[in-house]
């Protein structure tokens, strides 16, 4: 780690598409889960080995061919044309939370399908009626959507709402440079929302000033600060106690899940997760971007500059005034966002490096002396022995963000709770098969599907 000098290598141990799943396990193997009907018990790998046989211990999948490397793989994900594929709809809510931010709630609509005469095979549908529906619904000032996706009109929200009723929920946390609008967010939220025939309601949570949502308060999201997520759970399972709810987070939103779990540890009101691609610590994900060749030329720069773009396309709300005075020294618990000035955001608009970005805005704003002081904090490896709910954790080794030195192998043979697959291929969410669509998801979809069937 922190190499002082960096080239580019090439690994041919790292290339191929049949890749291969492994369990990593302690010694006490992992939790037993009640079935429904039955006094029988299966331990979580178990469980996984017989209802998820894609993801059983030494299972094979295939890849496609010509994204034979992580890097690959990454770079298709990231800038692909999958326009006409994974064709979701949308209905938008705005989320308020108690210290007046807000975020917003993507709700997988599937009847809109047939309201809008949706074509699959032709990715085509009524955009004349959609567009007269949006405009009819979208709040004043706030930024156009992406397609398929507008709010929802007070009617609709009810009519939504109504769904816990009859519905289990997932909620997907989305990555650091994503949002609802994503590719692979819209082919988990795809796989969710079809399997058993529309077995779960599906939504996404974007984060504090993603995918087009307004920030309203002095205050962003950070890998430390679950209070959002926190207060979604809990005003979910308010409103309908019997309903089973479960989270899928990919990548940093992984990581925001997995503080989220362990903090909660006992209280937690979910029934089980899945944490896919998640850089659990920080550092060694940093120094991954940093010191790698290819990592830092191809991805370091696009992940700074859009946390930067982020803070300039909300800097009306986040600016301090030239006069600001900090009321309190900033803290983890109490926050100060006290560095976005002008003067700074031209400064970070020539940011490179995502270390960069987090000494000068993310630090300061919680009183660390600097990005690498937060990184420790903030890396949910820390927290990952405390999570005490079902967890299917996937993480590969030729992941070109994370590196493979993230995965934490210690920590989950030494939680029952969880289970570790390792992957040998996939990249950092990639995972995509020759038809281009993503095997990750599904085995996502499938976990879930089963767990929620058989499991008490």
């Amino acid at each position: 780690m922190f190499r002082s000098g960096y080239y580019p290598t090439i690994t041919p141990s790292h290339w191929g598409y049949n890749g291969t799943v492994k369990h990593v396990l302690g010694e006490e193997g992992t939790k037993a889960l009640a079935f429904k009907g039955s006094k029988r018990r299966v331990p979580l790998h178990e469980f996984v080995t017989k209802h998820v046989p894609s993801l059983r211990d030494g299972a094979n999948f295939k890849l496609n061919s010509l994204l034979f490397t992580g890097y690959l793989q990454t770079l298709y994900l990231s800038g692909g044309d999958f326009s006409k594929k994974f064709q979701v709809f949308y209905g938008r809510e705005i989320l308020k939370f108690s210290d007046g931010g807000v975020c917003t709630a993507d709700w997988v609509i599937p009847e809109w399908e047939k309201k809008y005469s949706f074509n699959a095979d032709k990715a085509t549908f009524n955009e004349i009626l959609f567009t007269k529906d949006s405009n009819a619904t979208h709040p004043k000032s706030w930024p156009r959507l992406h397609p398929r996706t507008r709010y929802l009109s007070s009617e609709e929200l009810e009519e939504c709402h109504s769904k816990g009723e009859s519905y289990p929920l997932v909620v997907v946390l989305h990555g650091l440079a994503g949002g609802s609008h994503e590719p692979l967010i819209r082919a988990l939220t795809e796989d969710l929302s079809k399997i058993g025939d529309g077995k779960f309601q599906v939504v996404v949570i974007n984060s504090r000033g993603c995918s087009r949502s307004k920030v309203t308060t002095r205050r962003i999201f950070t890998a430390l600060h679950t209070s959002d997520v926190r207060e979604f759970m809990n005003q979910q399972k308010a409103q309908f106690p019997q309903r089973k709810i479960y989270a899928v987070g990919t990548s940093f939103g992984a990581a925001m899940l997995t503080n989220y779990l362990g903090e909660e540890g006992d209280n937690c009101p979910l029934n089980a997760a899945v944490a896919l691609s998640n850089p659990w610590d920080f550092v060694h994900t940093w120094d991954k971007l940093a010191h790698d060749w290819w990592s830092n030329h191809i991805f370091s720069k696009t992940l700074t500059q859009f946390l930067t773009r982020t803070v300039k396309v909300n800097m009306k709300e986040l600016q301090v005034p030239k006069d600001f005075e900090v009321s309190h020294k900033p803290s983890v618990e109490n926050p100060v966002f006290y560095t976005y000035t002008q003067e700074n955001l031209q400064k970070a608009e020539n940011f490179t490096d995502i270390l960069e970005f987090d000494s000068l805005f993310t630090a300061p704003s919680m009183g660390l002396p600097d990005g690498l002081t937060y990184y420790r904090k903030a890396s949910s490896v820390n927290r990952l022995p405390n999570i005490k709910i079902p967890t299917l954790i996937i993480n590969a080794t030729d992941d070109p963000i994370t590196g493979e030195n993230v995965i934490p192998y210690k920590q989950a043979k030494e939680n029952p709770c969880v289970l570790l697959c390792e992957t040998d291929l996939g990249g950092h969410l990639a995972y995509l098969d020759n038809e281009n669509n993503s095997w990750l998801t599904k085995q996502t979809a499938e976990f879930l599907y089963n767990f929620d069937e058989l499991v008490l």
